[in-house]
């Protein structure tokens, strides 16, 4: 691919399944590759925990897809990433960005 979507990120969409004690355990799906423009963001601070650490966020712009949610993951550059927002670049629906933060488990 030539141009701006030059990185390759894999979509991970959640499956819930039910277990014996009334709740669920989420597993991550792998879904396609796609080709984004991808930018670095300034990181925001986590303060879950004993420690203060910081978050890389990321802004992914795509080709136009419906299928995407808030909460869905995207794996880029060895790291996985929870979308955060979803906004249309241009009204068009032409592309969207991705606003993500890096997840840490």
């Amino acid at each position: 691919m030539i141009g701006a979507l030059r990185h390759r990120i894999e979509l991970l969409s959640p499956a819930r399944a039910a277990d014996e004690a009334g709740g669920a355990s989420v597993d991550w799906l792998p879904g396609p590759d796609i080709w984004a423009e991808v930018q670095r963001l300034t990181s925001v601070r986590d303060l879950s925990g004993d420690r203060e650490a910081r978050l890389k966020r990321i802004a992914a712009t795509i080709r136009f897809r419906s299928d995407i949610l808030l909460g869905w993951r995207l794996r880029f550059d060895g790291g996985i990433f929870e979308v955060v927002s979803i906004e249309s670049e241009d009204g068009r629906e032409a592309r969207l960005t991705l606003v993500c933060e890096e997840v840490r488990e």
